[in-house]
């Protein structure tokens, strides 16, 4: 039988202690990894965009020598905004080999969607779910198991706490991830193929 830990003035199982320990290493790593998963989806947004302005008003990009990137066309499968420098200008630019490695002009993707709506934001959801879920199952199953044993209500309130995480996890999930509010272009200069 393992040693008994004495907290607080109360004499723990070290089974009863561990267990808990890992529920709580489950809640924070749920959460910690699609915090992590939402601050690189952000980061690598802005790392996209580095030394171009976007203009929302006028819905179009600044390059840093001034030229324009206007709003080419949408990419519905990958619910992304393509704008397109004009190939004349990027070539004869003095930055064009640090900013584009082919003769038909800068490329700059917007991305249209939310991190959650994003196979990313999917991905990492349910991976915190099923974490959240493994937290539910083993405050459960440790509940079960020390039924009627000192430090019970530790594990109720454990397993409480699952649920409630778990609950409130799932209600922030959107209603319908794989719709999104996604402009269709209506001119023809937006239906236009790229070619690249």
């Amino acid at each position: 039988m393992l040693p008994t830990v004495n907290v607080w003035g109360f004499a723990f199982d070290l089974t009863l202690v561990l267990l808990l320990a890992y529920v709580l290493i489950l809640w924070i790593s749920g959460w910690v990894l699609e915090l992590l998963a939402r601050a690189h989806f952000h980061r690598a947004q802005r790392h996209a965009h580095t030394g171009f302005a976007y203009d929302a008003e006028l819905d179009r990009y600044e390059c840093p020598q001034g030229e324009l990137l206007t709003l080419q066309t949408f990419d519905d499968r990958n619910k992304l905004a393509i704008y397109k420098a004009p190939a004349s200008t990027c070539n004869e630019c003095v930055l064009k080999s640090f900013c584009t490695p082919h003769d038909e002009g800068r490329h700059v993707y917007r991305t249209l969607i939310e991190f959650h709506e994003s196979d990313v934001g999917r991905f990492h959801r349910w991976l915190s779910l099923v974490i959240l879920a493994v937290a539910v199952v083993f405050s459960g199953g440790g509940l079960l198991t020390w039924w009627n044993k000192p430090g019970e209500w530790l594990l109720v309130i454990a397993t409480g706490l699952s649920l409630v995480l778990l609950w409130l996890d799932v209600r922030d999930a959107p209603e319908n991830p794989g719709e999104s509010a996604i402009p269709h272009a209506d001119s023809a200069s937006a239906e236009r193929e790229t070619g690249w």
